[in-house]
């Protein structure tokens, strides 16, 4: 299998419909984070922070968030829509995370964890986010649960239809349709492949079109509990929710 490049699924058009979509994301998950920021005090890092979504609305509510993400243009899309807030933001891949400092709260949203193909490079992220941490600090995260039933035959009618979203107005009175299809599924190695297909609108007038490729590799509780204490979390110090949603302290 060959792994694809993340920073370049969340480049282009892609970063630009994620900057214009966080601007009114409920951020239903904002509560959960924030009150983890809060018990812990002290400083706090977002890893794939991406345009900012949490990270900006974190930064102008007074708390100590710095931010990383593998991708530029998230990145450059997060600074720009700041305001007067001066982010903290580090462009590198979970994997090799490498940051100034220790944190009391590491935190990784929108399930973005499982964008990291490798098996040991998924387990050096939670490695590398335990040695970042203070003595007591935490570590949160979330994955999707599957929806894949086991009992049913492997489908291999891929690539799927392509399935478009509701159009995205840009600021500048443009229009952003996004289109996903699922190219391949693979239920051993837990894995699926994926393109998302972006049209930039002026009016009825195709301006651009970008094609981007993905992938990801979904996890069970119990598979993920092995993976933290092998980065060194010791099993009573981690908990689960239904959700899969993953809180380890150091």
């Amino acid at each position: 299998m060959s792994w694809y490049d993340e920073g370049a699924l969340f480049a282009g058009l892609a970063a630009e419909q994620w900057a214009v979509s966080s601007r009114t994301d409920a951020r239903l998950d904002a509560a959960f984070y924030r009150e983890l920021i809060r018990s812990q005090g002290g400083r706090a890092l977002e890893v794939g922070c991406g345009t900012g979504r949490l990270l900006l609305t974190f930064l102008a509510e007074g708390l100590e968030v710095e931010g990383c993400d593998i991708s530029a243009d998230m990145l450059a899309w997060c600074r720009r829509d700041a305001g007067g807030l001066t982010p903290t933001l580090y462009e590198q891949p979970m994997q090799e995370l490498a940051v100034p400092g220790k944190f009391r709260t590491i935190y990784i949203p929108c399930g973005s964890f499982v964008l990291v193909m490798d098996r040991q490079a998924a387990l050096e992220t939670l490695r590398r986010c335990r040695e970042h941490l203070e003595p007591g600090g935490i570590l949160a995260f979330n994955v999707f649960p599957v929806p894949i039933n086991y009992t049913e035959p492997p489908a291999d009618d891929f690539p799927t239809p392509w399935q478009t979203g509701a159009p995205i107005a840009l600021p500048n009175g443009n229009r952003l349709e996004v289109s996903t299809r699922w190219t391949a599924l693979d239920r051993t190695e837990q894995t699926w492949h994926e393109q998302r297909r972006y049209h930039l609108y002026d009016d009825a007038a195709l301006l651009h079109a970008e094609t981007r490729t993905g992938q990801g590799r979904w996890y069970f509780r119990n598979e993920l509990l092995w993976m933290l204490q092998l980065a060194g979390f010791a099993p009573a110090d981690v908990s689960t929710t239904g959700n899969l949603t993953i809180v380890a302290t150091r």
